[in-house]
């Protein structure tokens, strides 16, 4: 599933977002350090749909409120807006092992952020 918010004709920029699953005692945890959003689910499919979801509303939120642009550049987000609107995430923490979860593999998540 691709993520797009259509404005009225407005412009979307497509970013691709890492995304790791992690399995966490009986949940597999789909964690996006990008956004630091996450959702969980019982298997990883169950924890990518949360994904999605999540990302959904957090995009639709934050633009319906005019927050977008200022959320991604707190979350350590570029932008470039000449001479085409480009906007990059911030580079990939290093994780920590955590003696009670188990990296799994990541998968990238396709983004449409309407500028």
């Amino acid at each position: 599933m691709v993520n797009i918010i259509r404005t009225d004709g407005n412009l979307v920029v497509n970013v691709s977002v890492e995304v790791d699953l992690i399995k966490q005692g009986d949940y597999i945890v789909s964690y996006c350090p990008a956004l630091e959003l996450s959702s969980f689910g019982l298997t990883e499919d169950e924890a990518k749909e949360g994904f999605e979801g999540a990302l959904h509303t957090f995009l639709q939120d934050t633009h319906e409120k005019g927050t977008l642009e200022r959320v991604l550049l707190n979350l350590g987000w570029s932008l470039r807006k000449l001479p085409i609107v480009k906007y990059k995430p911030p580079v990939k923490k290093i994780r920590t092992k955590n003696r009670n979860s188990s990296f799994i593999r990541s998968f990238n998540e396709s983004v449409a952020i309407p500028v």
